[in-house]
């Protein structure tokens, strides 16, 4: 059971490494906040698989609070590039934009 724990880690590692490497790389604010939710994630993965190897319940709180931060950075960054979104669309002079044809 331990071996299938520690392949697990590992693969949870290996993710965060892939999910450093889109954050750092871009190219697009929506690739990079996809990357910031993967790492998010398998950083609860790796809390609670080192949880269950410590035999404790100790790291559950800290899991908590860490998938709360990811939730809440995930949300602000969406409403930030909504409202961004909107102004934008809000000062486009009339010519531009519209349907094509």
């Amino acid at each position: 059971m331990d071996t299938l724990l520690h392949i697990c880690l590992g693969a949870l590692g290996l993710t965060v490494l892939l999910g450093l490497v889109r954050l750092a790389k871009g190219p697009t604010v929506v690739d990079r906040m996809l990357a910031f939710d993967l790492i998010a994630v398998s950083g609860v993965g790796v809390m609670a698989i080192v949880s269950v190897l410590r035999e404790t319940a100790a790291y559950f709180e800290l899991i908590l609070v860490y998938s709360l931060l990811g939730f809440l950075g995930t949300v602000a960054l969406t409403r930030f590039l909504q409202r961004n979104l909107e102004r934008r669309t809000r000062e486009r002079p009339a010519g531009e934009g519209g349907a094509r044809g």
